[in-house]
């Protein structure tokens, strides 16, 4: 196999007409060196030499990272307050690594990596960024042997490597650790490249280790999958690269490379379509724009990525959308764009590389560039992982041609590659000080971009614990720049109940409330919150309803419960216990059904339910009283404490008494006197039972207005 090694970009056809003039320019020696090393270089040996020393490079450059902490923007959900995440790995938690679709993004692969790093390294941020950087360094020599092994070109394979690895833009896949997404697919994405690489080849051959290789690459994209949904175009990006360098168009029929794809494409339709199911309801910022801003946004997109690969400066976790698309701007990006399309379809014969360069880019940035609404941010640095690819491979191959006829061009180049990765370098580094801790972070977003709420919004949430004062100012700044962000009316609630300021809290959360969808994770608690806010204003026939609805969606939830409970049953009279009782019964009969369902089987509620029982039986309004539910409810309270508790057992005396049952009133009274005996330290209730009984022995009920507490 030849190897181009000679100069930074130099092809084979250059390769001895350039020694000759180089050793012409500099002498015998330095030619014969160079010669040397060239061919050193293009040896196994010398690959290895070159991927120790990448790694080391990329490595070195991001080790700062090792030193900033978790970013609890998303950190927080995805694994450090997740239990399945956090306490390692276990089969329990593997299986919920695989089926569970918990929390919008679903990939199986990096939960179990994010559960790992918990079994290695515990809590300790410091492995956990240890593992992106390692990652993200064997991407950096994948890539460059990828190039290799597709294009025979070494030093140019190993500049977009290079520069792919070192940009400032890879810093927010490799300092998040929630981003680990990020590097994982594209690890597994770059070796199933390899392998598609090593597939092409056995099957020039006719090896019958083709099927292997292809084999490989199939269940290498599954992984990748299994890691970020964004490798779906990886099937289109083979498409390409048979285009160019692979060159399998020329050999092969078009048709039978598209269905040598099939397979790679009935992964992709399961994955796509659960990705979309899962993140919809994160779009809906962006659906409040029409179409038409969709499209400029989609075009804005590719325009401001080049703009950062080319200019990587004022870079944010979150950019805003503005109110609209400046025509000038949104004009450039048109001419870029088609401008640049035009050009790379008219050279696709001559320099083929910038066709498949330019549709790498434009084509794997289709799933985010908010065609389908993502979220409330334009762009993200972490999107141009894998599309910057593409425009690094037509750039630096252009550049190899364009300098073919330049004097000193080997040196002309090398020192422009040696600046421009030095500045890499330093740039990067410069970035990664800015992910030192979540409000740094947050604080370098709002100073670089303009009207972001968003960065305002998860700025508060970082200062709510430690300086309340300066959450609430920020939580009012995110409300101020867009009031229809739920997740800002929320905190901004929070801030001000906090404050004490509760009936200003409660008009953001019922603001919040009628944003958020019924269908949402987020409704039940809401509407939670606006009943317990309503509680402390002592407007407790406004909270029933609330809480009862909270119980409906969440019936296990014990906080709901409990407070829907003391709404209900917080009261010194049985008349309004059961007036409550009734009210919300009619109000609500699903949600309330669910509450009771869930309560009468919850054994921290037996002072609930008796409390309710008594009042049903011995109200002395007829209209509130009902055996029938006194019978059931102090039927259960008494099985919830084995018929050995004496408030609960008299309790059913008199629900049996209510519902005419008087035979069973008077054995179980009898059984409440003989507890009340065994109790000797309550003569007074002893003396109540037997008052009860012989009540009862008469046949008549017991009708009083007391505090259910009384049995």
């Amino acid at each position: 196999m030849k190897c181009a090694v000679t100069g930074p970009f130099l092809s084979d056809g250059q390769k001895s007409s350039d020694k000759i003039s180089s050793k012409s320019r500099t002498g015998n020696a330095a030619g014969h060196f160079a010669e040397s090393a060239d061919l050193f270089f293009c040896k196994p040996t010398g690959i290895v030499v070159i991927c120790l020393l990448f790694f080391g490079l990329t490595v070195w450059t991001f080790f700062p990272v090792l030193q900033t902490d978790f970013q609890h923007f998303d950190d927080a959900a995805i694994f450090l307050n997740n239990s399945h995440v956090n306490t390692g790995l276990s089969w329990g938690n593997l299986r919920w690594a695989l089926f569970s679709a918990d929390y919008s993004y679903s990939y199986p692969l990096t939960r179990i990596s994010h559960m790992l790093d918990f079994e290695i390294f515990g809590p300790d941020p410091c492995g956990h960024h240890l593992t992106n950087v390692l990652i993200h360094a064997a991407n950096g020599v994948l890539l460059f042997l990828v190039l290799k092994r597709m294009t025979r070109r070494l030093w140019s394979s190993l500049l977009v490597a290079g520069l792919f690895a070192l940009h400032p833009l890879r810093v927010e896949s490799v300092a998040w650790i929630s981003e680990r997404k990020d590097v994982l697919s594209a690890f597994f994405g770059l070796l199933a490249l390899w392998t598609y690489a090593c597939f092409t080849d056995e099957s020039k051959a006719h090896s019958n280790k083709a099927k292997l290789f292809y084999g490989l690459t199939l269940m290498l994209f599954g992984f990748g999958l299994m890691s970020k949904s964004i490798l779906v175009t990886l099937p289109c990006l083979l498409l390409l690269l048979d285009f160019w360098p692979l060159e399998r168009w020329r050999e092969k029929d078009k048709w039978n490379l598209a269905i040598e794809k099939v397979p790679f494409f009935l992964l992709v339709l399961p994955v796509s379509i659960f990705t979309w199911i899962a993140t919809k309801g994160e779009g809906q910022f962006l659906l409040h724009f029409p179409v038409s801003f969709r499209l400029e946004t989609a075009l804005m997109c590719y325009a401001r990525y080049l703009g950062k690969m080319f200019w990587p400066t004022n870079f944010s976790v979150l950019y805003p959308y503005p109110d609209s698309w400046p025509f000038s701007q949104l004009l450039i990006a048109i001419v870029v764009i088609l401008g640049m399309s035009v050009f790379a379809l008219s050279l696709r014969r001559k320099r083929p590389y910038l066709l498949v360069g330019w549709l790498w880019f434009l084509g794997t940035l289709v799933p985010v560039i908010n065609l389908i609404p993502l979220g409330a941010q334009t762009i993200c640095n972490r999107f141009t992982y894998m599309p910057m690819i593409g425009i690094l491979l037509l750039v630096v191959w252009g550049i190899d041609d364009l300098s073919k006829r330049w004097r000193q061009r080997t040196f002309i180049l090398t020192t422009f590659v040696t600046m421009v990765t030095a500045m890499c370098m330093i740039r990067t580094r410069a970035e990664i000080v800015y992910w030192k801790d979540a409000e740094t972070l947050f604080r370098r977003a709002i100073s670089v971009t303009g009207k972001n709420f968003m960065a305002h919004y998860c700025l508060a949430e970082t200062l709510l614990a430690a300086k309340p004062d300066e959450a609430l100012a920020e939580y009012q700044e995110s409300v101020a720049i867009y009031p229809d962000c739920a997740s800002a009316q929320v905190g901004l609630a929070s801030a001000l109940k906090n404050k004490g300021r509760v009936s200003d809290a409660l008009i953001h959360l019922e603001k919040a409330i009628e944003l958020e969808p019924l269908s949402s994770r987020a409704h039940d608690g809401l509407t939670f919150r606006i009943g317990e806010l309503l509680l402390q204003l002592n407007r407790k026939n406004d909270a029933i309803p609330h809480l009862l609805k909270a119980v409906e969606i969440d019936p296990q939830n014990a906080r709901f419960k409990d407070v829907l409970g003391t709404a209900l049953f917080s009261t010194d009279h049985g008349a309004e216990i059961v007036s409550n009782f009734l009210a919300a019964v009619r109000s609500d009969p699903a949600g309330f059904g669910s509450f009771f369902e869930a309560v009468q089987f919850d054994t921290n509620r037996v002072n609930i339910i008796n409390n309710l029982a008594w009042a049903f039986a011995t109200n002395p309004d007829p209209k509130l009283r009902n055996g029938k539910y006194a019978t059931r409810l102090a039927t259960r309270a008494c099985e919830m404490t084995d018929f050995q508790t004496n408030y609960c057992v008299g309790t059913l005396a008199a629900a049996y008494a209510e519902d005419s049952r008087f035979d069973d009133a008077v054995s179980t009274a009898q059984l409440a006197c003989s507890l009340a005996t065994a109790a000797t330290n309550q003569p007074d209730l002893l003396k109540k039972n037997q008052a009860l009984l012989e009540l009862f022995r008469s046949r008549q009920p017991y009708h009083e207005s007391v505090k259910a507490s009384s049995y």
